[in-house]
């Protein structure tokens, strides 16, 4: 279902948008009324939009919302045709962009004529990217203003979608209205636990990823402690070479290197504490960063979210949402235990 958000502080937010825009405007008339195009706005879709709320704005005779592009990827022999992408000097052609948006605001001429307006507003490359696009430069190539320009024109009027219908509170009955409020009292305790979670830096992180990113396999036991700067312990396993496997345990973290004997190599690093700590690479934070924001934020790796079971005890198995993905020659896997990020697993084999 889409949903909107009408604001009255319309002019404001947008004289300060089209202040800050790429420069790049299209304008063109559509002969129906703003109240057809607004809501027909919202079901505009391609390859790369997804089907999600959108926000909006409205004022007297004027309306304004954003169509969103996700994850628009550009090599040497692919360019996506909606950005024409700036590159800063001597800087690789492989780029991703998780995100670009356009504004797309409708002003009343009359009853039946409404005045749009399309401008590329943001983009949003990911880490990798960032220190090498040049978002001021960059400009939108004009497709997607024509592809909007034609479905405003051409979709078929309807009387309200389904992000318009209104709803009648009165027929809610005491019982709904109980579990919505118990579900929303639910929620805001979460968001208050959240903000008064502690946000701690990891040393022990930050000396084991120095580097800035993921320790490249092959490694060994003895490469860890050095960047650890703690003895692990080695445990009996009848599957690994050599009959054992290396074990660290350090502040609330466990962390296990492994080679197998079917010739897989891998570690992984979970965390039990309640803090938020940073000290990994790429910006991911134990118990913070979420599966969506994981997913998007390895894109270009072509990550995927999923839920799986695990073993939590004897003929116990639980729910576990995971992200996956394969970054150079190793695979990862990013679970979240508790709907924020618990475990890391790095592997010479796919999961």
């Amino acid at each position: 279902m889409k949903k909107i958000i009408f604001e009255k502080l319309f002019l404001v937010l947008f004289i300060l948008v089209f202040a800050l825009n790429f420069g790049q405007k299209t304008d063109f008339t559509v002969p129906k009324d703003i109240e057809t195009l607004q809501n027909t706005i919202f079901d505009f879709a391609n390859d790369f939009t997804k089907d999600e709320p959108k926000a909006a704005a409205a004022g007297d005779n004027k309306f304004s919302t954003t169509v969103d592009l996700y994850n628009l990827k550009f090599d040497t022999n692919y360019k996506n045709p909606y950005l024409d992408l700036a590159l800063k000097k001597g800087v690789k052609p492989k780029q991703f962009i998780q995100k670009a948006i356009w504004n797309v605001s409708m002003k009343k001429l009359s009853a039946k004529s409404t005045k749009v307006t399309i401008f590329l507003e943001e983009i949003n490359p990911d880490n990798w990217s960032k220190k090498e696009v040049d978002v001021k430069l960059t400009k939108s190539t004009g497709k997607l203003e024509n592809e909007i320009k034609e479905f405003l024109l051409n979709a078929k009027s309807k009387e309200l979608s389904e992000g318009l219908v209104a709803v009648d509170n009165s027929s809610i009955d005491t019982e709904t209205e109980a579990i919505i409020t118990a579900q929303a009292d639910a929620q805001i305790a979460a968001v208050e636990a959240k903000q008064s979670q502690k946000k701690v830096t990891s040393k022990y992180l930050q000396n084991l990823f120095s580097k800035k990113q993921f320790i490249s396999l092959p490694t060994n036991s003895e490469q860890i402690t050095k960047l650890l700067k703690t003895d692990p312990s080695e445990m009996d396993c009848e599957t690994c070479k050599n009959g054992k496997y290396s074990n660290w345990d350090f502040e609330s973290f466990n962390m296990i290197h492994a080679n197998m004997n079917s010739g897989e190599e891998y570690y992984s690093i979970q965390y039990y504490g309640n803090d938020a700590v940073s000290g990994l690479p790429y910006g991911l934070v134990f118990n913070d960063s979420s599966p969506s924001e994981c997913k998007t934020k390895f894109a270009r790796y072509n990550a995927q979210l999923y839920q799986t079971t695990v073993d939590s005890d004897e003929n116990i198995t639980k729910a576990l949402t995971v992200v996956t993905f394969k970054m150079n020659t190793s695979f990862v896997r990013l679970e979240f235990g508790n709907e924020y990020l618990s475990r890391i697993v790095i592997s010479n084999q796919e999961f």
